[in-house]
């Protein structure tokens, strides 16, 4: 009997054994036929662990380079288009199909096939009942077909391939995507390219897995960010309400009490005279009363006019100056009677608003305009505009009265009044709603001027309205 051992990384594996019935003794002829099978079987086996061995060193080189070309990458398609191209580099005359669950359809988001008419039908999608689809879903891990046939796949307008091999990938608990290769030349899948397919698609779903928590962490972030930025712009709403209800409550308990005094102390004095039949002073009584009443109501309503201004939903469209400055110019018509103003006002652009509030804007500013240039015998106005690439900037320039640089804080305040009522009526409201409605609009609004020589109120609108338009009322955004 003849005895030989097969051995595998120093371990044995195998035993061929030969036994002579008749013989007694090997013969030399028995003797080489023996070593010779013993060698061919050891040829053998060592070509087929050479072979084991190259298809492990192909597998990790290509995983050790698709590892490294996705390793920072978040995008899936572009994860896809690594992978397409490393499998084209180790198997070029495969087909690559990247696939993503969309709307109830597998939608061919990478489709590299050469038939135009297949590739647009991928585009579109295919439905999830498609068997190549299913068996992937189904065994969730790489399923390969020796003979893939198109019209059973119902994939439209397509020659049968002759391998085909499919991988899903899932995500949130449900099929996501899928992988997909097909050779049409090719009819005997080989070892080493399936090793190659399973690591490519394996390091594809290690990569894939690795975005989709990235897009889920972003997405948080976000939310959280959003979160966040409503909660400062709420809070810097109700600092800005706050500090208008503070106002409010200072004009109630200050200004509003004017008139009320007149009320109560002219009451009693024409009561008085109505007892000693004074008519005269009865009717002076009652006209003060009227009058003080009349001032309260003219109060009330620009502070409902405020309260107005920040409630009222805003557009934003694009909006003509010039159409805005001539209709603010017929609406303070009635003011300028009788005067000669020199109305100076250059060509204006057109800026993204809301037409109707910055129209409530420019009849504030021109009617105090209007109003602080009364004491000269020529009063010019002038209107102007300048553009840059962040905003459009408007301003109202007059040669009143002025006021104090070092008031001009306060200037745009509820019912902060720089001058005497009795030198120029009004009731401190207008200024405060346009700087409301220009911070709505993400802009900001400012003034200068010199004491007895004019004033200037100007207003920035950006060209594009950021997502939190109202921004913080500090006294820097407010002098610019």
């Amino acid at each position: 009997m003849g005895l030989v051992p097969f051995f595998k990384a120093g371990q044995p594996v195998a035993m061929l054994t030969v036994g002579l019935i008749s013989d007694a003794v090997w013969t030399e002829q028995q003797q080489h036929l023996f070593t010779a099978v013993y060698q061919a079987l050891d040829s053998a086996q060592q070509r087929i662990a050479l072979t084991q061995m190259q298809q492990q060193q192909r597998a990790l080189e290509v995983f050790m380079t698709l590892t490294e070309a996705i390793g920072t990458e978040t995008d899936p398609l572009r994860l896809a288009e690594r992978a397409k191209a490393l499998l084209h580099e180790t198997l070029p005359e495969w087909s690559v199909v990247f696939y993503e669950w969309q709307d109830d359809l597998w939608r061919a988001r990478l489709a590299d096939v050469p038939d135009p008419t297949l590739r647009a039908a991928l585009l579109i999608g295919l439905p999830a009942s498609t068997p190549a689809f299913q068996a992937a879903v189904q065994a969730r891990k790489p399923v390969f077909f020796e003979h893939w046939n198109a019209e059973e796949q119902a994939f439209p307008h397509s020659e049968s391939y002759g391998k085909a091999a499919f991988t899903a990938y899932f995500h949130d608990g449900g099929p996501a995507a899928l992988f997909a290769v097909g050779n049409q030349r090719r009819r005997v899948w080989r070892p080493e390219d399936q090793a190659v397919f399973e690591t490519v698609s394996r390091s594809l779903g290690l990569a894939l897995d690795r975005a989709w928590q990235t897009q889920a962490l972003e997405q948080q972030r976000g939310e959280l960010q959003a979160s966040a930025a409503r909660l400062e712009q709420g809070n810097r709403e109700l600092q800005a309400a706050n500090e208008e209800l503070e106002a409010f409550a200072y004009s109630a308990s200050h200004d509003l009490r004017t008139p009320v005094r007149h009320i109560k102390g002219f009451a009693e004095m024409a009561r008085r005279a109505a007892v000693k039949g004074d008519a005269v002073k009865l009717r002076q009584g009652l006209e003060v009363i009227e009058g003080a009443a009349d001032q309260m109501n003219t109060m009330i309503d620009a502070m409902l006019g405020l309260a107005r201004s920040v409630r009222q939903p805003l557009t934003h469209t694009v909006v003509a100056l010039d159409a805005l400055v001539a209709e603010a110019r017929r609406n303070v018509e009635d003011e300028a009677e009788g005067r000669t103003i020199n109305w100076q006002v250059e060509a204006l652009p057109c800026v993204m608003g809301d037409a109707a509030t910055l129209q409530q804007v420019l009849v504030n500013l021109l009617s105090n305009a209007v109003k602080f240039t009364r004491p000269r015998a020529q009063a010019v106005i002038e209107i102007g505009a300048r553009q840059d690439a962040v905003e459009t900037t408007l301003w109202v320039r007059d040669n009143g009265v002025g006021f104090d640089p070092k008031y001009q804080v306060k200037l745009f305040g509820p019912f902060q009044r720089l001058h005497r009522h009795s030198d120029f009526e009004g009731t401190g409201i207008g200024l405060a709603t346009s700087r409301r409605i220009i911070l709505r609009h993400g802009g900001r609004i400012w003034a200068s001027s010199v004491l007895d020589q004019g004033t200037t109120v100007s207003f920035a609108l950006p060209h594009q309205r950021p997502a939190a338009a109202m921004e913080d009322a500090e006294a820097d955004r407010v002098v610019g």
